[in-house]
């Protein structure tokens, strides 16, 4: 009962961050979360396993926030990185030093899939009673948002299928997975697909140097995995933009008019941008956005926002952020005792970044659901025995 009174506030913090509006909520669970786990960390300091990723991670903070010098609007950037920085890396802390035991980390990843089956059942109804069309006023959140989810829960359901010691949620969590292609096909985003397919391929890719994942049969999964999207994709594709589109669809996409313009920009000012914050372009060069195009007001590339932010220096820290973990993982992933969490990791680093090429949704809650995970699956990989020395007191 301790352990679980525990865990309810990491868990809670998990099952409702999609949902938008929750704000007070998500941040009275973090807080806890944070709270408890620095805790354990105080109780057990001699034996602590060390935060990976410290140094890129202090870099990429500096970077951020020296940014406050050239800020068209300081206090907005400084809102900002409250909420990037701060909260996503206090979450990165708390899932990191609480997931000590595989048992634990189950259970987190369980609250993951429950947080899913709520939000992802309660979009499909709404999806179906819409005449299959997304209502973005939904409280489920709009295409963008949803579908960058769907990116970065979808290795930890993964991983659920994979490790789980239940038959129960290792049934449940192979479910959720056409779940999760069908709520990516109801967004209609084009660019989730390719996210969704590399993170797969990282699974087979990577499992099946263990007998005991060779078993599941992952090669079938990520053929069936592979010409679902293509059907969804086409499908998708003709439903948008009829039926001989799907080229001229791409090729007419505005963005690609727009990103030699950002570049440029970028080029001007090399060492400094307009500060910190997906708002930065909006406020300093708003001659950038196209008429063609409003809601081309950032970048809507997550590389290319951190350099219309802070120049050079910020694509160098981002980049290095998400280097340092797919190199993490990487390494993880070639220790049998760390494989699967390793896959996953990696899984979620890649897909992550490559679903915010095409637009930038690493803010906010997205941010928080990734760094809690990276917390989750970085200590999986350092202390990969299925029980830790570490106590609650």
């Amino acid at each position: 009962m301790k352990e679980r009174l525990l865990l309810l506030p990491f868990a809670l913090f998990l099952i409702i961050l999609p949902f938008p509006g929750t704000i007070a909520v998500r941040m009275l669970t973090l807080t806890l979360a944070f709270f408890i786990a620095w805790r354990i960390w105080w109780v057990q300091r001699p034996h602590n396993e060390p935060l990976p990723g410290k140094r890129v991670i202090g870099f990429w903070v500096v970077v951020c926030l020296l940014s406050l010098i050239y800020a068209v609007d300081p206090v907005s950037s400084l809102k900002e990185m409250k909420s990037e920085l701060l909260n996503s890396l206090a979450a990165f802390f708390a899932f990191f030093v609480i997931a000590g035991n595989l048992d634990r980390a189950r259970y987190l990843m369980r609250a993951l899939a429950v947080g899913l089956i709520i939000i992802g059942g309660w979009a499909l109804v709404a999806w179906v009673g819409n005449g299959f069309y997304w209502d973005e006023t939904g409280r489920y959140g709009g295409i963008g948002v949803f579908s960058t989810y769907l990116v970065t829960i979808l290795p930890a359901i993964v991983w659920l299928t994979l490790a789980d010691d239940s038959i129960f949620w290792k049934r449940l969590a192979a479910t959720l997975l056409p779940l999760i292609l069908l709520l990516a096909f109801a967004t209609t985003q084009r660019a989730i697909w390719p996210a969704l397919l590399i993170e797969f391929a990282v699974f087979l890719a990577i499992s099946r140097r263990q007998p005991i994942y060779a078993k599941f049969p992952l090669k079938t999964v990520f053929i069936f995995v592979v010409v679902i999207t293509t059907m969804l994709f086409s499908l998708q594709e003709k439903e948008r933009f009829g039926v001989n589109a799907t080229g001229e669809s791409v090729s007419a996409d505005s963005r690609l008019e727009f990103w030699p313009a950002v570049v440029s920009e970028i080029a001007k000012h090399p060492w400094t941008g307009g500060g910190f914050g997906r708002h930065a372009m909006k406020k300093a060069y708003p001659n950038l956005i196209p008429e063609y195009n409003t809601w081309l007001w950032h970048s809507h590339n997550v590389i290319l926002n951190y350099g219309i932010s802070m120049g050079i220096p910020g694509i160098l820290s981002i980049i290095l952020v998400f280097g340092y973990f797919a190199a993490f993982f990487w390494q993880a992933a070639n220790n049998p005792l760390s494989l699967l969490a390793g896959a996953a990791g990696l899984a979620l680093v890649l897909g992550v970044l490559l679903r915010n090429q095409f637009n930038d949704f690493f803010i906010r809650d997205q941010s928080l659901l990734f760094w809690a995970q990276v917390g989750l699956f970085a200590r999986l990989c350092t202390s990969p025995s299925p029980k830790s020395h570490e106590s609650t007191a």
